[in-house]
């Protein structure tokens, strides 16, 4: 029986090793494309607000097919993502609306080119076991290889000056998130873009809404409770007839089905 049990402990362990080997962190590559040269001071979205023009309709949906036939554009703004970044071109990201900026586009950019190279799918927690979407697929920002959640928790994390708006920024391809706007974030506009997404989310039945006296809150304010605090002083901000005699939430179920069309796969990416 002792002859037996060793034997066993090799298979064991190399069973082991592979399963830890295939789920690891980043270990699947996702989209992969050259590097596009940038000349300027700054980082230039334009090519994102080209993407997003294109593609997402006036409420928020978003059509992964054309993205899917019409490549070109999303790749070379990954292109660029991929050649330069706050940590190996300091020089284009001088501020914080800079950095910050440069990580929700980033982000945002990365997601649809995923979802674009899986479709079809009816969710983003289809294809990868717990939440595999984001954190076994890898990127290439600044010639960095990292993670969906790498990026939300390492980079934006650290950029973010606890401003709760810039979670409901991050789009994860699903419609229980705020949907995506036509035009890129700036480091200009970006405190003023990110009010009004704060605005037009508290005044949205789909992420709050009351019964009564009771609140029915999107999931989102559970997750990230501890940047947007009291959330009904947080939505009071922005509707404060919606908060005037509440005295109890609940939190809504998170809808997870995609935030678009997602049509036949036409090429690998």
């Amino acid at each position: 029986m002792q002859i037996l049990s060793s034997k066993l402990l090799i298979p064991i362990a190399v069973v082991i090793a592979t399963v830890l080997f295939w789920f690891r962190p980043g270990g699947i590559e996702g989209p992969r494309v050259e590097l596009v040269a940038m000349s300027g001071k700054t980082f230039d979205h334009s090519g994102l607000t080209k993407v997003l023009s294109a593609v997402v309709s006036p409420d928020g949906a978003v059509d992964y097919g054309k993205l899917q036939k019409e490549r070109g554009p999303l790749d070379h703004y990954l292109g660029q993502l991929a050649g330069k970044g706050p940590r190996n071109a300091p020089q284009l990201f001088r501020t914080n609306d800079d950095r910050l900026a440069y990580y929700l586009n980033a982000y945002n950019a990365f997601v649809l080119a995923a979802i674009r190279d899986h479709c079809p799918l009816d969710s983003v927690q289809t294809p990868y076991f717990e939440g595999g979407f984001f954190w076994r697929l890898s990127f290439v920002m600044g010639r960095e290889e990292l993670t969906l959640n790498d990026l939300e928790a390492e980079r934006i994390r650290g950029v973010t000056q606890q401003a709760p708006e810039v979670h409901l920024a991050l789009v994860k391809g699903a419609r229980g998130f705020p949907p995506l706007g036509t035009v890129a974030y700036a480091p200009a506009t970006l405190k003023a873009q990110l009010k009004v997404l704060g605005e037009r989310t508290a005044k949205d039945p789909r992420y709050v809404s009351r019964v009564g006296d009771t609140l029915h809150l999107s999931t989102l304010f559970e997750w990230y409770k501890t940047d947007f605090g009291d959330v009904n002083t947080w939505i009071g901000k922005h509707a404060p007839d919606l908060v005037k005699g509440t005295n109890a939430t609940e939190i809504k179920p998170f809808d997870w089905s995609l935030n678009g069309t997602c049509g036949p796969t036409v090429g690998g990416g």
